[in-house]
């Protein structure tokens, strides 16, 4: 890869995209495309991107080909096992990405892309997937995949993916509500914080994302309540 490539994060083929798009779109009940985990991806791979030009990766910085394409299809398990019925659409990214979804990722990735891309960088895409689960890993191209993909669980982000699930399951607004309450209780997502992300500019983000959480949950609670139509009365809240 020369240098013009390496320093442009969307220097690849139409083709990887359209793959991506074609692996990645999946389809609800009703037959109406479901883009949860399409957008999911995309969302990874552009912060993926991003993290890759920091101060500590400077030294040995990764391969930005196979960073955007691991970052792309790292979750691409979920959508091998929903076309297979083994998890509905409303379940997928529910809970950790397995190593055995991994693995199926590293073969949806290499089915769709063998002759697009050089071995070579299919062959670091795979690995950066398959050691995404692995908190102590030392490949670079893993390290910012993983970063990337825990910060999209921190922040608005989670209430959706939360909303979506107990939307699926019937559960009730309040469960949401209480979910987070107990989060913030037993310090959660502090813990989540300090034992997932590995560098400091990520850490400063996800608390960020987090502040906005709170604000939104504290108006959720109080719409749903309807405690400012008291205090706008003149009564108790």
């Amino acid at each position: 890869m020369d240098a013009a490539q390496q320093s442009k994060p969307n220097a690849m083929p139409e083709a990887v995209n359209a793959a991506a798009r074609e692996v990645l779109t999946l389809r609800t009940s009703n037959g109406a495309p479901d883009l949860w985990l399409l957008e999911h991806s995309e969302r990874v791979t552009k912060q993926a991107q991003a993290l890759a030009s920091i101060p500590e990766l400077r030294a040995e910085p990764p391969d930005l080909t196979a960073v955007a394409i691991a970052a792309l299809f790292h979750d691409a398990g979920w959508a091998v096992q929903a076309r297979q019925g083994q998890v509905s659409t409303a379940q997928v990214c529910g809970r950790p990405t397995s190593d055995l979804q991994r693995e199926l990722a590293v073969r949806a990735m290499n089915e769709r892309l063998s002759g697009v891309l050089s071995g070579d960088v299919l062959q670091l895409a795979a690995a950066a997937i398959r050691e995404c689960n692995n908190r102590y890993t030392t490949l670079a191209e893993a390290q910012v995949v993983a970063e990337a993909e825990n910060l999209d669980e921190i922040g608005l982000l989670w209430v959706l993916r939360q909303f979506r699930q107990h939307q699926a399951e019937g559960r009730p607004l309040d469960q949401l509500l209480s979910t987070w309450r107990r989060q913030i209780e037993y310090h959660y997502w502090e813990s989540r914080i300090n034992d997932y992300l590995r560098w400091d500019i990520s850490r400063r983000l996800a608390r960020a994302r987090l502040a906005s959480v709170e604000t939104f949950m504290a108006a959720l609670a109080r719409d749903r309540s309807g405690s400012d139509i008291a205090q706008a009365l003149g009564g108790t809240p």
